[in-house]
Formats: C-alpha cells, structure tokens, sequence
C-alpha cells in the first residue's frame, strides 16, 4: 500500500467509546497487525529511519489513524477502561518471508508481525513502564492481519515469495501465537478477514468499484471482475483455515495449553453492515462508495462532506474502514471477549 493518508491530517469524527461488557474486564489490551489497527506506529518509523520505538518506549498514540480518526482498539480499551499497547504497523504483512514490500519512507520493507511487531512486544515484557501489572488473566492479545498478505503487490497478483502459499501465511498467524504464548499471553483474540472483494478497492469497477488507485495504480489493465473474484476466494479461504485450524493446532499439536483463544468474525460483522446499515451507520447510509477520495497518485484529496458526515460511511478510503465502522468493531470486539456475541466461536 501505500500511505500518503497517514502523512496528511485526517478528520476525527467522535463516534463515542465502546460499550463493555461485565464479563469483558480487562487491564491489557495488546494488538498486532497492519493499517486497520495502527494508532501511529507506522509514523515512528518514518520519523526515526525505518527503526522501532527502543524498549521500554511507546509512540506517540494518535488519533488519526487510516479510519479517519480513532481506531477498533482505541475505541475498545476506552471501553474497557484498559490501557492499549499497540504494535500493529500499517503496511504489515504476518511475514516478509512470505510477502514483502519495500516502502521508501523508512529505506526498508514494511515492518511484519513475526519479524518485527512480535520482537518489539518481547522486548517490552520486562518493562514495567510498558506493562507495570501484565499478567495471564488481565491482559488480552488481539491479531488483525491479512489485508496487505492477500492483496494487490502480494498474493492477489502472484508477488508473494517464490514457493510460498497462503497455508503458510496462516503458519505465520499460529506462529504469532506461539510467540504470545511464550511469553505468557493467554487471552487471544484472532480477527478474521473482512470481505475484501466488497471493498471500493477491490470491488468490480462495473459493480461501482474504483479504477486506478494510490494502492493498486494499475487495476484498470486488469479484469476486475477476475480479480475480485480472486480475492474473496483467498480470504474466505482463510477464514475457513481459521475456523477449522484452531481446533485442529490445540487438539494434534497440543497448541495454546490452557489459554482462551477467540475468533472474532468480523467478516460476518461487515456484510451485517452492508445488509442492514441503517442499524449502525448514520444517515444517509453509505456502504458502497467512501469518504475520503484521492486521486490515484495519493493526492488532490477531498473528503465527500456534501455526500453526507463520514460517520455514515463503511469505508473511510477504497481500502479502509471508517472510524464509525471501527467503533461497531470495538463494541462487538468487547462483547467477544465477554464470550456473549454471535460473532465469536471460542476454543
């Protein structure tokens, strides 16, 4: 992908923080993953030569983020009443061994979960300025990646590591686990993948989907409608690994011992917001165009006010949910944890 929006201010649209469940408490939350969850950290690395905040040292949160203001994890540990750490990098990938992408503002490829976000996190384990009261029964881990693994620039156009496939890509995720686990995670929260195919990104462009774009340039030499296609079959792919794979690793390999492992369905959770938008987006309800549009360079942006407030908007950019939607996100994120949502399978 590339970023330009987050090195131009964004709108923060106050959508409220989420509700929380009784069951949910929580004293931690602690995210990995890419742009739909990164709170700036993408930022300190283009502001300290491609390097990670050192150990013992957070960014500097922000509160415009890709969704056009806060993030899910932002709106849930508000929620919550816990304290967010949050290692997620936009641009990530769960692995550079199997996809990665160089970007010219840090001089090195984008910061994966396994190779740099997981690092980070242990070399926080022992800080007391980072984590003053962690714990296994205070502190929830929440994983969030795929976007960048699947699309444009990796597996959706072939440019994944030679020999490499997307089984691999969920090895990566239980990888990510395991090393949660060793430090003593045992709260985990996997999301799953959005339906990326109803995206403005990756939607037909003649179902209304977008041409050329800052993050796929080229799409109109493409049969859109092929690729679309392409991209719901990886992910629901995906999806069902996840579903089946869960119970698979804790019952052969003895994965995860005694931890609570929650996969969340957000996927489910969108096409509940496309199909009924009236219950969770303000009007006049938009679920098909977005908010902030550029031109495919990255620039030239205008933010359709005249169409309505960004609050009744999915998606924030062709790309990325609105931070009305991350609020929905959070709310349903919290309910998952308290173990009451129909969009949570436990293990």
């Amino acid at each position: 992908m590339l970023f330009s929006l987050l090195l131009a201010s964004a709108s923060l649209v106050a959508a409220g923080p989420a509700k929380r469940g009784k069951s949910a408490s929580f004293t931690n939350l602690v995210t990995f993953g890419d742009s739909y969850t990164d709170n700036g950290r993408l930022g300190y690395y283009i502001n300290n030569a491609g390097k990670a905040p050192p150990p013992g040292v957070l960014h500097p949160e922000s509160n415009s983020t890709a969704s056009g203001g806060r993030t899910w994890a932002q709106y849930a540990a508000e929620g919550a009443g816990a304290k967010l750490v949050d290692y997620a990098v936009s641009g990530a990938t769960c692995s550079n061994k199997i996809v990665e992408r160089d970007f010219s503002f840090i001089g090195r490829s984008f910061p994966s979960v396994l190779e740099d976000e997981i690092p980070s996190f242990t070399a926080d384990v022992s800080s007391k300025s980072v984590f003053p009261n962690r714990d296994a029964s205070n502190t929830v881990y929440a994983l969030w990646i795929g976007t960048n693994d699947l699309g444009f620039d990796a597996f959706l156009s072939d440019s994944q590591a030679p020999g490499t496939t997307i089984t691999d890509f969920v090895g990566c995720v239980w990888s990510v686990l395991d090393a949660i686990y060793k430090t003593g995670g045992r709260r985990f929260v996997l999301l799953n993948e959005a339906p990326l195919e109803l995206s403005p990104l990756y939607m037909p462009t003649s179902a209304g989907g977008i041409e050329n774009s800052q993050y796929w340039t080229t799409k109109s030499s493409y049969n859109t409608t092929q690729y679309s296609q392409k991209i719901k079959e990886y992910s629901t792919s995906v999806n069902t690994m996840f579903q089946y794979g869960v119970a698979l690793e804790r019952a052969t390999k003895s994965r995860w011992p005694k931890a609570k492992v929650d996969l969340f369905d957000v996927h489910s959770l969108f096409l509940d917001i496309i199909k009924e938008p009236t219950k969770y987006l303000d009007a006049p309800y938009n679920v098909n165009s977005y908010w902030h549009q550029c031109s495919p360079s990255g620039g030239d942006c205008v933010d359709q006010t005249a169409v309505g407030p960004l609050s009744g908007f999915l998606w924030y950019d062709e790309l990325h949910p609105s931070t009305k939607t991350d609020s929905i996100i959070a709310e349903n994120f919290l309910d998952v944890v308290a173990g009451k949502s129909k969009y949570a399978t436990r293990f």
